[in-house]
């Protein structure tokens, strides 16, 4: 079912469609986007919390892909099983879940629910980006690819938890974090304002 899956992504194949989703798998590669993104949100005092929850949650749910899921399972990469070529030089380690999904999904998840603005869809979109990159460049199954969005998402709120806590209990000498706190919530796009 799922090489299925696989095999039918493959029919979309195009130049295009190669440096495309090569570009995204690249963007991925060793979270070092979003590590960026997030470092520029903590430059600025009223997105730091922001910035510090997005590298939190890429930090663990890249631990809990990598570290703790692919040793467990160990489960061959696609192309390896089914002998295909890839465009991309071979990853490292196994194939459960997807590691560049996971750490995707924590971070564009993380600014998704604490702002109703427009970027957040983009982080989104890249993030399904990535995602569906591992598919079609065969490095990964659907079914690696649906655990890592899961893992990405429960790792964001896990890291909100964290951060929350932090910023509770942070020690007087780490003063920037002083004033940091959660952002609040944006009045959705559209609607009007309650007196």
């Amino acid at each position: 079912m799922e090489a299925n899956i696989l095999f039918a992504i493959q029919s979309l194949r195009s130049p295009f469609c190669d440096l495309l989703f090569r570009g995204f798998t690249y963007l991925g590669d060793g979270g070092i986007f979003w590590i960026v993104v997030s470092v520029i949100f903590l430059t600025k005092k009223e997105t730091r919390y922001v910035g510090l929850t997005m590298l939190i949650a890429a930090a663990i749910s890249g631990a809990v892909a990598q570290l703790l899921c692919k040793p467990l399972f160990n489960r061959t990469r696609p192309y390896i099983v089914y002998k295909q070529p890839i465009l991309i030089p071979p990853p490292r380690g196994t194939s459960f879940p997807s590691g560049h999904t996971a750490v995707a999904f924590a971070v564009a998840w993380t600014y998704f629910v604490l702002y109703r603005n427009r970027k957040r869809w983009v982080f989104l979109a890249v993030a399904a980006g990535i995602a569906f990159s591992r598919m079609y460049l065969f490095v990964h199954y659907p079914s690696d690819v649906a655990v890592g969005i899961g893992v990405g998402i429960a790792m964001s709120y896990a890291a909100r938890g964290l951060m929350d806590r932090l910023l509770a209990h942070h020690p007087a000498s780490w003063t920037w974090l002083d004033g940091v706190a959660r952002p609040a919530p944006a009045i959705p796009e559209g609607a009007v304002a309650k007196d």
